[in-house]
């Protein structure tokens, strides 16, 4: 079985099929405008968009199916979408699923999707997608070393794909989050609060070093540029020399993905895109705490308007203070730690939900043993 880690197509054996050979195909069933009566069940229509939904409906017919694609053969010819809810489906489009149903769920059918939608423009709506052509329709898909479906790699391969998907977007909820938090609950816990100048709150701030692409020399080193994505890591390398290199700071991009800032724990190489924050003796919660209020600078600068050394010292923080009007550093970190612990204990009730379900799919029903 494949690193879901280094899942890559390339890697792959591939065999062709008749989609005959590995799909069932069943037809869609005719409702009229006339016939339709308005209600919360999705219809699928031929259409491209919303993942082929195009109204609500409470009739009944034979065309009730969930746990399986719709694939247009008329009007947006060739667009497939999945569909693990009950739906009716139009004679516009076909339901396809896996011949050996032991294997159909969301991701290998997501794959299977892709697979067919990479057919779309050989059809059109003179040429339609129809069963029959369906059926002597040629797919690449997949296969183990014993010539069978490769049902694990696409499973793993799909689910890695989602992953990468949601990454950025919880990453984004996380950071929403730790903003409300803080603006929300941490001003009300704390009820003295002032402005600072970046300089007041950071003892060193220092841009990166250029070093163009091709002098980058293999490593293991990360390289911190100015994506927004891989906590703004950009590649690893081996350079040592002739580069800067910091740890146990932020980084806020001043270019590129503008305002976008992370926490670094690791060593690691900075680029000329990025400016390194830093204050000694703060742990990871009060830089923790710092990131979400840094990462506003975004709606601030633009690619076109860079935070340049200049701009970086008059830009402005604000954060609790203690009696004496001094950043409470300490209050910062507790806070932050409280924070993380309400997320870790959301996410694991939510996963020892999913743990329970799935033991109890594993074991109901008589079906297997414990060992």
């Amino acid at each position: 079985m494949s690193n879901i880690n280094t899942l890559e197509l390339d890697n792959q054996i591939w065999k062709e099929f008749f989609l005959e050979d590995v799909v069932t195909i069943n037809s869609g069933k005719r409702l009229t405008k006339a016939d339709m009566k308005l209600g919360k069940m999705p219809f699928i229509g031929a259409s491209e968009a919303n993942n082929g939904i195009t109204i609500f409906t409470s009739s009944k017919n034979e065309s009730l199916d969930s746990n399986v694609l719709g694939v247009n053969y008329n009007g947006s010819v060739g667009f497939s979408f999945y569909h693990p809810y009950k739906a009716l489906f139009s004679d516009d489009v076909k339901r396809v699923k896996w011949i050996d149903n032991s294997h159909n769920n969301r991701y290998t059918l997501l794959f299977l999707s892709s697979i067919i939608k990479q057919q779309k423009d050989k059809y059109a709506y003179g040429y339609k997608f129809n069963a029959q052509r369906m059926k002597r329709q040629k797919i690449l898909l997949p296969v183990t070393q014993n010539d069978t479906l490769d049902w694990t790699f696409m499973e793993a391969y799909m689910k890695q794909k989602e992953q990468q998907i949601l990454k950025p977007t919880i990453d984004k909820l996380c950071k929403l989050l730790i903003i409300n938090n803080i603006t929300g609950k941490g001003k009300l816990s704390h009820s003295q609060w002032k402005a600072f100048y970046f300089t007041e709150v950071f003892t060193e701030i220092q841009r990166g070093k250029r070093l163009k692409k091709a002098d980058h020399a293999e490593g293991e080193s990360p390289y911190v540029s100015s994506t927004s994505l891989n906590n703004g890591v950009d590649g690893f390398i081996g350079n040592e020399s002739g580069v800067r290199i910091f740890s146990d700071c932020i980084t806020v991009a001043n270019s590129g993905s503008v305002g976008s800032a992370f926490f670094h724990r690791y060593a690691f190489v900075a680029s000329d895109h990025v400016t390194q924050l830093k204050r000694e003796g703060l742990d990871k919660y009060a830089y923790l705490f710092m990131l979400p209020l840094i990462s506003r600078l975004s709606e601030k600068y633009s690619f076109n308007r860079e935070i340049n050394d200049e701009r970086i010292k008059r830009e402005k923080l604000l954060l609790p203070v203690d009696d004496n009007g001094e950043i409470d550093f300490t209050f910062m970190s507790s806070f932050m730690k409280d924070v993380e612990r309400d997320i870790l204990d959301t996410t694991l009730k939510m996963f020892n939900g999913k743990i329970n379900v799935n033991k109890s799919k594993l074991w109901g029903g008589g079906k297997m043993e414990r060992i």
